[in-house]
């Protein structure tokens, strides 16, 4: 059974060492992390929890349509859900990203990734 004071966070990045950085960030703020390299693996770690308080994910996911991407289907069961969109590129379809979502773009440093992390949870 689920601690009514548990946070659940998802992290959706193929580069594993990156995506392993967010989620220690996460993990010292209090949040269980899934991490996954693609939107459909984080989709499938977000099921399986009651709820998803966090999501940082990158758009588009290598090797995935920005159509495919997690950041909808996030929000819609998760409705207090603060969302990161990490972006790699100025020229990225950005009409998928939610308007509530912060944008960080890569690369960024550790404090960068810090204050993205307040403002999306002030955000929601």
């Amino acid at each position: 059974m689920t601690e009514p004071n548990t946070r659940y966070a998802v992290v959706i990045e193929s580069h594993h060492s990156l995506a392993e950085g967010i989620a220690e960030c996460l993990r010292q703020r209090g949040y269980i992390v899934g991490v996954a390299g693609t939107h459909a693996s984080g989709a499938a770690w977000a099921a399986s929890r009651a709820r998803v308080d966090f999501l940082v994910a990158s758009v588009p996911a290598t090797g995935e349509s920005p159509e495919g991407a997690f950041l909808a289907e996030a929000r819609t069961g998760n409705p207090l859900i603060g969302m990161v969109v990490v972006r790699s590129d100025n020229d990225d379809d950005m009409a998928t990203v939610p308007r509530h979502a912060v944008t960080l773009r890569k690369p960024f440093s550790f404090l960068e990734l810090e204050n993205a992390i307040d403002r999306a949870t002030a955000a929601v």
